[in-house]
């Protein structure tokens, strides 16, 4: 047996001078080692070692921890699904892959779901002033500046360096306090729960209480409230973000001089999600830009895809989005393509939701179903919108991929870290919607 003991990541390269009819199953491997060269570009999170060798005419790598390989060094990083331990890499699989084991106790930041609490600091105010940018007058659109800024997230004692950004749309005109972005480069998540979390998404509070124009719930409730839309969306088995809650400290470090004046401290509720370049890396592929999306025209997502999307929308009692299934002006729906080039849509930002809200908007006639609640109209008006434009396969495809989990989203529900009314909110939201669902969307 030949072994090699290797300091953090080895990679296993198929020579495609070797013919695969060899009567040897490890002829064609070339081993190499990294050791000193590559250092630097290991997270210090890694286990000290990991272990390859032949047995049985087989290549084997024995590992602690998590096992994730590569394509390249510079990643993206994922782990190997259902392995056992030693794992048998098939040289069929891929001319050229690394791989290295992750230490089980440098977990994820969003590895738990219990509330994390962060303190962090930052020109806050003049970055919110700058996003803000005044008052639409209906002829001149205010100019929105959103640059990146630098800042420190303090976690569990420890601070590392972090770039900020505000964004949002329609949400820097109602929140004094807009949402946030977040980037940690790759040497300061070095052996942090970031290391797989190097751009995140920040929900806030939005404001102090009240409503906005278009009907935000303008304070820390609505954080909790959105994370379980998130959840309750993984449940259904969409493609969905990492989602934690979060209890964050901001502590602004803007000048006392500026018109509004900064050096503030506030403490407040918040989500923090995957953005969506996260989220592409994660299954190897990558995340479209904003423009890359205003330029779709064949994205071909599929019509039972996007008719399971709109009817979580129902559920979620969510009129701020826009699907299509060739990709033409989507609204709120990211989108990732895979290796292969297909376009897969990502649903988000449900701040304006009822769900999160409270406040239902209806398309429904007057005339329809007058004798039913609200919430309930609605879910079976748009029900029926959506079957009247699909097949009856597809409705009832979509259909048989709901009802089934009725009782896994109520447990979700009233398990879930939320306010008293909020989960009752959602508990309506649900039982409106598989009511609706049982009427068959007419």
């Amino acid at each position: 047996m030949l072994m090699k003991q290797i300091v953090g990541i080895i990679a296993l390269t198929w020579s495609m001078c070797q013919t695969r009819a060899s009567d040897d199953p490890t002829a064609g491997w070339i081993i190499p080692t990294f050791l000193a060269r590559h250092e630097s570009s290991l997270d210090r999170s890694l286990t000290p070692s990991v272990e390859i060798a032949t047995a049985g005419g087989t290549i084997q790598i024995a590992f602690g921890g998590t096992l994730e390989s590569a394509p390249g060094l510079d990643g993206p990083w994922n782990p190997e699904p259902e392995v056992t331990n030693p794992y048998r890499p098939d040289p069929a699989s891929a001319n050229q892959r690394f791989f290295r084991a992750r230490s089980s106790d440098s977990e994820s930041i969003f590895s738990s779901r219990s509330v994390v609490n962060w303190n962090v600091t930052g020109p806050w105010q003049t970055h919110f002033d700058l996003a803000f940018a005044g008052t639409p007058d209906g002829i001149f659109p205010p100019r929105r500046e959103k640059p990146y800024f630098d800042g420190s997230l303090t976690m569990n004692g420890t601070t590392i360096s972090v770039s900020w950004r505000v964004r949002g749309n329609s949400s820097l005109q109602e929140c004094p306090f807009p949402k946030l972005k977040l980037k940690i480069s790759r040497e300061a998540r070095e052996g942090t729960p970031f290391f797989d979390a190097r751009e995140i998404k920040v929900g806030t509070h939005c404001a102090e209480g009240g409503r906005g124009t278009i009907g935000r719930l303008r304070d820390e409730r609505a954080t909790y409230r959105e994370a379980l839309a998130y959840e309750a969306m993984e449940s259904f088995g969409f493609l969905t973000p990492r989602v934690r809650r979060a209890r964050i400290e901001f502590r602004d470090t803007s000048p006392m001089t500026s018109p509004n004046p900064g050096g503030w401290v506030i403490t407040r509720n918040a989500v923090i999600l995957d953005d969506p370049e996260v989220i592409g890396e994660r299954l190897g592929g990558r995340a479209l830009t904003d423009d890359e999306i205003a330029a779709l025209q064949e994205a071909n997502f599929g019509e039972q895809l996007i008719t399971e999307l709109k009817f979580f929308h129902i559920l979620l009692g969510n009129w701020d989005y826009t699907l299509s299934l060739d990709g033409r002006g989507l609204w709120n729906t990211d989108v990732v393509q895979l290796a292969d080039g297909k376009y897969v849509p990502v649903a988000g930002d449900f701040d304006l939701s009822s769900w999160v809200t409270e406040k239902v908007l209806s398309n429904a006639p007057r005339d329809y179903h007058p004798e039913l609640p609200e919430l309930d109209r609605r879910a079976r008006f748009e029900l029926s919108e959506v079957r009247r434009n699909v097949t009856e396969k597809v409705f009832n495809s979509a259909r048989g991929r709901f009802e089934p989990q009725r009782s896994t989203i109520e447990e979700l529900v009233k398990n879930a870290v939320v306010d008293e009314v909020g989960r009752t909110n959602a508990l309506q939201h649900v039982s409106a919607f598989f009511g609706a669902l049982s009427k068959g969307g007419e």
